[in-house]
């Protein structure tokens, strides 16, 4: 070999080394997440809790002033980047993402670290760029999301379970860790319980005892966290029970979608397409591998509770969507060995690329659908308190926050009055259930017009196609009066349908 082939060799190592280590994929992923995220507003869902975490900072009460219909976790789950914004004097978006990218480069640290000391997996390296990719930077518009967390923080749990199944015990630090992740899931949502109860049972079936059921002092935790989460409830918001419950009961829990319409969603087709090709490629790696089989069943569980809440929402599904993905790439690069090692971890990793890829082109999508709303309004410039008279959540966030404006609405829309006319329409409710819904829709107009009392509105958000919502608004005499002297100006195509837009009396473009 010549000395410039040695040179050229010695000189490509350092770059090999580079390219090989897992530390500067995930470091280069977190950085395009960050500045991805940053180059649009977060989704609906964030953008009205970072709302709500703002309005408790300033002195408002959850469920009495503000009308968030999840447990307090959604309330107070951004709390922490939202005061420090205030703190700071600066938008709190930068902060969330932060945040969110923060706990998945911790979740996805801690577990690689795991994964490594028990040898759960032969290609360990590759968990961590893949896991924080899938799970902690590709969720799109649901970036940052409830569920985001709630998957972020299954990890480490699922690691304990997976050497559960294995009969290994973790460490008291981990399974201390593995418990408090578990009761944070079940305070989310208590229907994620179906994404423990599998992975437990599929630990239970490996070790053929019910040790992994019954003896696990994680489990146990996770319990009395949530249990303990429920008593706070009670004794901290009463207005839970008091204001909530009551509206959500009758109306927005039974309102739940067929289980036709749920299996025809796009989203829930492609979850069932990589269960499928998983099941036809890996199959014995759910028994074989307790890692990657407590992942598979913490998929199904995801999507069992996904089916439980009926709602058929994207996001409720991205927790099994996520997990399945992570199982069918794991699955792909640990079949890989010796000289088809290289190729195989390149078409793993071009496969992650193409699951993570598919949330962030959809969110791009919304992006360029909303934002002729956000431009209509903009002119008018900043601090406009702005009404939304729409069951839509994404027709008031972020668009309040995208022109710097506040939003009037006490709930983030009007979602039980939705409710109220679906369950008229496909139950034909009557008797009490008839009375109880009614009292519902009126009630939530009413709280409508306390809210257009208490912050007049300078801009109004409601349909100019399908269900007619300002009439129905109007339907209470004195938000009729209120909303006499409104004037249309603009009417903008927006997801299915167009969104009606009126300004106060004398308000005029600014720029």
């Amino acid at each position: 070999m010549t000395d410039t082939a040695v040179n050229a060799q010695s000189q490509l190592k350092p770059l090999s080394a580079i390219v090989s280590n897992s530390k500067v994929w995930v470091a280069v992923i977190a950085v395009a997440t960050v500045c991805f995220y940053l180059s649009g507003p977060l989704g609906p869902d964030v953008s009205w809790l970072i709302t709500v975490s703002e309005r408790i900072l300033a002195g408002q009460t959850l469920y009495v002033d503000i009308l968030e219909p999840n447990p307090p976790v959604a309330g107070y789950l951004y709390m922490l980047p939202v005061w420090l914004a205030q703190l700071l004097g600066v938008p709190p978006e930068p902060l969330v993402i932060a945040y969110t990218v923060a706990a998945g480069l911790l979740s996805s640290g801690v577990t690689v670290w795991l994964v490594r000391r028990y040898t759960l997996l032969k290609r360990a390296e590759l968990l961590w760029p893949m896991a924080f990719l899938l799970i902690g930077s590709a969720w799109g518009e649901d970036f940052a999301q409830r569920e985001h967390f709630v998957t972020m923080a299954a990890l480490p749990l699922f690691v304990a379970i997976a050497l559960r199944a294995q009969g290994t015990r973790p460490q008291l630090w981990h399974w201390i860790l593995a418990g408090m992740c578990g009761g944070f899931i079940l305070a989310v949502k208590p229907h994620f319980a179906s994404a423990i109860l599998l992975p437990v049972l599929y630990a239970a079936l490996r070790r053929r005892s019910l040790r992994p059921l019954v003896g696990a002092p994680e489990l146990w935790l996770a319990g009395s966290l949530f249990v303990a989460f429920l008593a706070m409830i009670w004794f901290f918001f009463p207005g839970f029970a008091a204001n909530i419950l009551p509206a959500a009961a009758p109306t927005y829990v039974l309102d739940r979608r067929d289980m036709i319409v749920l299996l025809s969603q796009p989203f829930v087709m492609f979850f069932l397409v990589l269960l499928a090709a998983s099941i036809a490629g890996y199959r014995h790696n759910i028994g074989a591998n307790p890692l990657l089989g407590t992942i598979f069943f913490g998929a199904i569980g995801f999507a069992i509770a996904f089916f439980a809440q009926g709602r058929g929402y994207i996001y409720q599904m991205m927790p099994a969507i996520t997990l399945i993905g992570l199982f069918f790439v794991m699955s792909f690069a640990e079949n890989a060995d010796g000289r088809r090692r290289t190729v195989e971890t390149a078409m793993a990793t071009l496969c992650a690329l193409v699951l993570a890829g598919i949330p962030l082109l959809n969110d791009l999508y919304a992006w360029k659908v909303r934002a002729p709303l956000y431009a209509a309004i903009e002119p008018y410039g900043p601090n406009l308190k702005i009404v939304n008279i729409l069951p839509d959540l994404t027709a008031g966030s972020p668009l309040h926050r995208m022109v710097h404006g506040t939003l009037v609405n006490s709930p983030p829309g009007l979602l039980m009055t939705m409710s109220v006319l679906r369950l008229r329409m496909e139950r034909q409710p009557t008797g009490e259930w008839a009375a109880a819904i009614d009292a519902v829709e009126n009630g939530e107009r009413t709280r409508l017009r306390q809210d257009m009392q208490k912050q007049p509105p300078d801009i109004i958000v409601t349909s100019a196609t399908s269900y007619d919502w300002f009439d129905w608004a109007k339907q209470d005499p004195q938000i009729a009066a209120m909303v006499a002297g409104y004037e249309d100006f603009a009417v903008v195509p927006y997801q299915g349908y167009d969104i009606r837009l009126l300004r106060r009396a004398g308000l005029k473009p600014i720029r």
